[in-house]
């Protein structure tokens, strides 16, 4: 199996931001294999696992519950390497979400993210798509918080939101969260995502001389057409599959559409690797709703209906049958570690 990565210069700003607070990151850093120079090259990439590992541990490390959200508000010019650059030297805040949404996989793998416009809201979408990696509330809340200051750097301090959304429950204090955001924040929903009126959507940026935007979206497009070289058949259908809703699981036949290839085709590439279709989606409906049974206080039928199941009783049948236990046993076990 192919594991997903992430830019290490991610990381970079994470360290740094720990040493504002006075927490010495090298220690962690030698726990995932890492030294301080490590972080400084550009085009390497670390396990995705890793940096959520590391994201998890240094919140606990320094004793601080909103480490993410407040390491995303740090968020300097440079925390994404060229993506960032990219955004904030766009001709418009539209143009600039178009372009992040674009090309985020050059720095990150397993991700979606999604920009949207409806009836006067503009809504920016984050969620880490291997259901195998567990622990990523850090991450989304740093996300979040990352791409919001890229907003308030792109727009101005009258830059506001109107809601935020987080996929975990809520760990601390709502009102801390309120007031970091300056809006409702919601807990225990199905993605992480912040909107805001579209009207910021036609202002430009003081930041970057716009001029500098094609060149960075031209070096960007290269790195994309070079991933697409590399890419793999079995790694093109696992990432067709975690791009499809979790409650509306794809077909063979609907993946090997939009892989322009035959469902028989792509049933013989997984045979080849001793996979089977149905096996991909049961691990992943289960990993996703172990997930939530750890990180949200969503009731159980709520998360059948959200990994795909019609009712609750045959989530619980498959659940036990993959993980041993039920659902609710599986929950109270979690809480008890």
């Amino acid at each position: 199996m192919l594991r997903p990565t992430i830019s290490v210069l991610v990381l970079r700003h994470v360290a740094n931001c720990l040493d504002l607070v006075g927490c010495d990151p090298e220690p962690m850093l030698a726990r995932f294999g890492l030294r301080r120079p490590d972080l400084d090259n550009a085009r390497a990439a670390m396990p995705l696992a890793d940096f959520l590992g590391f994201l998890e541990l240094a919140a606990e490390q320094a004793g601080n519950p909103y480490l993410g959200l407040q390491a995303g508000r740090l968020g300097a010019l440079n925390s994404l390497g060229a993506l960032g650059f990219l955004f904030l030297s766009a001709p418009s805040l539209r143009a600039a979400f178009t372009g992040f949404d674009a090309y985020l996989a050059t720095i990150q793998d397993a991700v979606r993210n999604r920009f949207s416009t409806e009836a006067g809201i503009a809504t920016f979408e984050y969620m880490i798509t291997d259901q195998t990696l567990q622990a990523r509330r850090q991450d989304a809340e740093f996300s979040i918080a990352l791409t919001q200051n890229m907003c308030r750097s792109y727009v101005g301090a009258d830059f506001e939101l109107i809601e935020v959304r987080f996929e975990h429950a809520c760990q601390g204090d709502e009102r801390f969260y309120r007031s970091f955001f300056g809006c409702d924040v919601f807990f225990d929903q199905d993605t992480n995502s912040f909107s805001f009126e579209d009207q910021f959507l036609v202002r430009t940026s003081p930041v970057i001389d716009p001029e500098l935007y094609p060149i960075v979206e031209e070096h960007l497009r290269r790195r994309v057409a070079e991933g697409t070289r590399r890419a793999r058949s079995h790694k093109d259908i696992v990432r067709a599959l975690e791009d499809s809703p979790l409650d509306r699981t794809p077909t063979l036949d609907e993946i090997a559409a939009t892989l322009g290839v035959s469902a028989a085709t792509l049933g013989r590439r997984l045979k080849t690797e001793g996979l089977r279709w149905r096996d991909l989606v049961n691990d992943r409906r289960m990993h996703a709703a172990a997930r939530l049974l750890r990180q949200s206080q969503r009731e159980i039928g709520d998360i059948a209906l959200a990994v795909g199941f019609a009712e609750s009783s045959s989530f619980v049948r498959r659940f036990g049958r993959h993980f041993g236990t039920t659902p609710q046993r599986f929950r109270k076990r979690e809480e008890a570690s």
